[in-house]
């Protein structure tokens, strides 16, 4: 069975809450060379879902999965590191994400420069792109909306 097959039966286990099956699945998916599979490792390793939570391994599945080109794991991993209090860093993966065009990633950096008055201009322009992406989700959109008008 290919990396595809073992990660689709990985999805509909995680759909089902076998969570433990999943990410067993998931896993021989990365190993494979899955990216997608890796981007669901790290997250599980990084929320405990599954297995139990380790930031480090999700930090280590991120960077496997942005190395075999995912663009989901940019934004991931700076929320990782925006949770561990590292805004250096989160700031560096959430532009990075942007980069891809991830509106989602402008959004996280207007929160992020949100905290100083002094910043206004600079979360003004991450909103604009940010509601001007086509790569927001609809609840992301309303914020981003709300906020600009502040």
């Amino acid at each position: 069975m290919d990396e595809v097959d073992i990660f689709l039966q990985a999805d509909a286990a995680y759909d089902t809450g076998d969570l433990a099956s999943a990410f067993n699945l998931f896993l021989q998916a990365a190993e494979k060379g899955n990216c997608d599979a890796m981007c669901r490792i790290a997250l599980m390793y990084e929320s405990g879902e599954g297995i139990a939570c380790d930031i480090d391994k999700s930090i280590y599945w991120d960077l496997k999965a942005i190395d075999a080109g995912s663009t989901t794991s940019l934004l991931n991993l700076g929320i990782t590191y925006r949770r561990l209090g590292n805004i250096r860093k989160a700031k560096y993966w959430f532009e990075k994400s942007l980069e891809t065009g991830d509106g989602e990633a402008a959004l996280e950096l207007a929160r992020l420069y949100s905290v100083s008055d002094k910043e206004i201009d600079t979360v003004k322009r991450y909103l604009n792109i940010a509601i001007s992406s086509n790569s927001l989700s609809e609840a992301s959109l309303e914020e981003a909306r709300e906020l600009s008008s502040l």
